[in-house]
């Protein structure tokens, strides 16, 4: 009887361990296709990541090159999906000159959950307010 219950107990926590592994969460693979609700203090604005380069594109062994729209401005700049790093550079929307920069995470992806990005935004240019670095998140 001692061998059955060690049995069992081994089935049980193997099965357990399986399960907990089908579910552990991730990054999105891809943010290509995406609407946020960005929020950066009391302002709030919609960023459209239009699209997400694959694994074959220059310099992106690790990382992705994403293009957009803040507003009506472009965006430039990367996503890891191993880690969920993001970071983006907003445009002037006229002379292209870097206005802010955004860097922060994408939270995991949760089956049936809103997705969640934040971190900071630098500001580069006063028509977005004072100079400096602030809190920023996003929904999706």
């Amino acid at each position: 009887m001692n061998s059955s219950l060690k049995t069992f107990t081994f089935a049980v926590t193997t099965a357990a361990f399986l399960a907990a592994a089908t579910v552990s969460a991730a990054p999105p693979a891809s943010l290509g296709n995406t609407v946020w609700n960005l929020q950066i203090n009391r302002e709030v604005v919609q960023l459209v990541i239009t699209s997400q380069s694959g694994p074959g594109a220059p310099g992106a062994s690790t990382c992705r090159i994403i293009n957009g729209e803040l507003g009506v401005a472009s965006i430039r700049g990367w996503y890891c999906p191993s880690t969920g790093r993001i970071h983006f550079v907003h445009r002037n929307a006229s002379n292209q000159n870097a206005e802010r920069v955004f860097t922060g995470n994408v939270a995991d992806d949760v089956p049936g959950e809103v997705r969640y990005m934040a971190g900071t935004v630098t500001v580069l240019d006063a028509v977005f307010g004072d100079y400096g670095e602030y809190p920023f998140s996003a929904t999706n």
